[in-house]
């Protein structure tokens, strides 16, 4: 029932259960732990819950609209089943865990979290809002004034498609997306197979990661062999060029496409960022390859760098307490380690 949840609108919670889903429902309030019974009367949930993710969330909808109002932040208000059904364990666990994604919302919104399943005070915000019970995430966006601001999300559960909406709610608000942000965004074209892939051979392939690195619609490099020979495995987002396009910019800075197979990672990749501290960070693939341009061209670092990474580059700490390869570490799994060695910046909502 995860894709096609029944309608239930505008009805007392205790008559939201029809019959086809009574023994589920049921089910779930018995078995409801005490601390998610309670949970109303708590002022946050933190990682409690898989179907919230690692976001800090509100849980008190008018206390959230008063400290946007305080601060001129945008609300992210999610419509949310706890406990729920794999769909909504999925958004929490693919959308809401990524460390860029997290950030980036406690960093420029206040996030708060209704239950649909729940009585009391989630009801209550379930009825305002017009909104199902027992259905699958839906995100609303309110500006400071709680004024809504574009259409919910809903009916996608992707992180590409939260991005394209916190994207548009940014920009809507005149506040500039940061950089590691945007990339994120790239990083998610390849992560959902929107982007293209081609290989080029190169006199040096170190030399090449950068060279292609610099054209605009380049969202990965990697330096690697195909058949003992150099070449940079290239992702790249086919609405900014085409194919044909990028092989054009590619001979004319000396490279050729090959249709040879087998492609093989250099020990050595991202050659220019292994010789700078940044090597200890935990980083997305689209990030290691802009600071592997930024580094020899001396661009600034944290024109890249979330917040968080950059604070953690500046810790004297940092080289004792991650992995010389930890840039090239999913993130997901390279990011809470040094956060419990390091520490997080504290948000204070």
């Amino acid at each position: 029932m995860d894709s096609k949840k029944e309608v239930r609108r505008r009805q007392p919670f205790f008559l939201l259960i029809d019959t086809g889903a009574m023994g589920r429902c049921l089910y779930c309030m018995a078995n409801w732990p005490h601390h998610i019974v309670g949970m109303q009367q708590n002022g946050t949930s933190f990682r409690e819950h898989r179907e919230l993710g690692d976001v800090e969330w509100l849980r008190d909808h008018d206390r959230a609209l008063a400290l946007a109002a305080e601060q001129g932040k945008p609300v992210l208000l999610l419509f949310q089943e706890v406990p729920g059904c794999s769909t909504c364990v999925r958004f929490g666990q693919d959308v809401l865990t990524h460390p860029l994604m997290v950030e980036l919302i406690a960093d420029r919104f206040v996030p708060v979290a209704i239950f649909n399943n729940h009585p009391g005070s989630d009801a209550e915000i379930l009825l305002r809002y017009d909104e199902p019970s027992w259905n699958n995430p839906v995100v609303r966006f309110l500006g400071p004034g709680g004024a809504e601001l574009l259409p919910k999300l809903a009916d996608r559960y992707d992180a590409l498609g939260l991005h394209e909406k916190i994207t548009t709610v940014l920009e809507m608000l005149g506040d500039d997306v940061p950089g590691y942000f945007r990339l994120l965004g790239r990083d998610l074209l390849v992560d959902y197979g929107l982007s293209k892939c081609v290989t080029y051979t190169t006199p040096c392939f170190w030399s090449g990661e950068t060279s292609l690195a610099q054209h605009s619609a380049v969202i990965t490099t990697d330096a690697g062999w195909v058949d003992g020979e150099e070449v940079v495995q290239v992702h790249f987002d086919p609405r900014g060029v085409s194919h044909s396009d990028l092989d054009v910019y590619a001979r004319a800075e000396g490279f050729n496409p090959t249709n040879s197979r087998g492609f093989e990672l250099d020990r050595e990749p991202q050659f220019y960022l292994r010789k700078n501290a940044a090597r200890h960070l935990p980083l997305t693939p689209a990030q290691r390859t802009r600071l592997n341009l930024a580094v020899p061209y001396r661009d600034p670092l944290t024109d890249v760098l979330s917040p968080q990474q950059s604070a953690w580059l500046a810790d004297p700490k940092l080289k004792l307490l991650s992995r010389d390869d930890a840039y090239r570490q999913d993130i997901r799994q390279s990011w809470p380690p040094l956060a419990a060695r390091l520490g997080a910046i504290g948000k204070e909502m």
